[in-house]
């Protein structure tokens, strides 16, 4: 038959690799409370109050001159995230993908990741900022026997901390909400990259294994992860597990203990512990903050990561 009645059909073209959504960037910022000038009545409870009103007026000052950082944070991240997915497209437009265009997709990426990184570290100071308010709340109450003059005083002060540690609380949970968002973003696309021949940046290199101790063993998981299939996808509830650890304990710490399922530790076992250690890392957690453990369960029928958050 003539191809020019039965032309050939046209090869497809090649669908480029898919890129995650973006997060938007948070727009919440830390907007002070006015707080009210006292007047000191000659009471040690008015002394008292005006010592925790002057640490109220210092605390707002602090955290609010982390307002400018943390837009500009915010400003870098998405500034990076679109460079990425432009170049991202770029290499989709020969086939094999354009390799510098790659690249570019890679430096980007390790751009915005250092940004993500960044926001966890403000996120620990408007944390620590919360903790201050929440201190300040406790002095307060045990602050007695006043006169009415020191109740009013102290009464509008409680208030006035109170709408302070409220937004910082609410400013804190945005921001770690934000940041499991950009980790799980940030996941998915060093695995598309790799996926397509790029070399991952190297991440700081872990300590090798110890032994976990039986009391380890003993206390309950922050989390499980169980390799009982081909394949387990983690990275998504891990990040999210992550952000929950660093919203109630800023400068928390991780266990990964590697379970063989047995009588002895197996290199598997190891291999996986090491993986999910790798993996807290790429999402923000300095490494400086892992440890890495092995032990073997005898009563289990597959082998399984636990993480201790501390």
């Amino acid at each position: 038959m003539s191809g020019a009645l039965f032309p050939e059909k046209p090869k497809s073209p090649v669908p480029p690799a898919s890129t995650a959504t973006l997060p938007n960037a948070g727009t919440s910022f830390f907007a002070p409370v006015p707080v009210t000038p006292g007047s000191n009545t000659g009471t040690p409870q008015s002394a008292k109050i005006n010592e925790l009103r002057s640490r109220l007026v210092a605390l707002q000052g602090e955290v609010s001159a982390r307002n400018a950082n943390l837009s500009e944070l915010r400003q870098r991240a998405a500034g990076e995230g679109a460079l990425y997915r432009i170049a991202k497209s770029d290499s989709a437009t020969t086939t094999p993908p354009n390799p510098q265009a790659l690249q570019k997709a890679q430096g980007a990426l390790d751009r915005f990741a250092a940004a993500t990184a960044s926001l966890d570290g403000e996120m620990r100071i408007f944390a620590k900022g919360a903790a201050e308010a929440n201190k300040l709340m406790n002095e307060s109450l045990a602050v007695r026997e006043n006169n009415e003059a020191d109740q009013a005083q102290l009464n509008t002060l409680r208030g006035e901390i109170t709408q302070t540690a409220n937004q910082l609380d609410a400013l804190v949970n945005e921001i770690s909400n934000e940041w499991a968002l950009q980790s799980a973003f940030l996941a998915k696309e060093r695995a598309s990259l790799a996926a397509q021949g790029v070399t991952p940046t190297a991440t700081a290199t872990l300590a090798a294994p110890a032994m976990a101790s039986a009391a380890m063993l003993s206390q309950p998981a922050f989390v499980t992860i169980k390799f009982d299939r081909a394949n387990v996808s983690y990275r998504d509830a891990l990040a999210q597990a992550v952000s929950t650890a660093k919203r109630r304990k800023p400068d928390a710490t991780f266990d990964v203990i590697g379970v063989a399922a047995g009588l002895s530790i197996t290199a598997d076992s190891t291999a996986r512990a090491q993986e999910v250690a790798n993996t807290l890392a790429t999402l923000g957690v300095d490494t400086t903050k892992i440890r890495i453990f092995s032990a073997a369960g005898a009563g289990q029928r597959f082998s399984e990561v636990r993480i201790h958050a501390r």
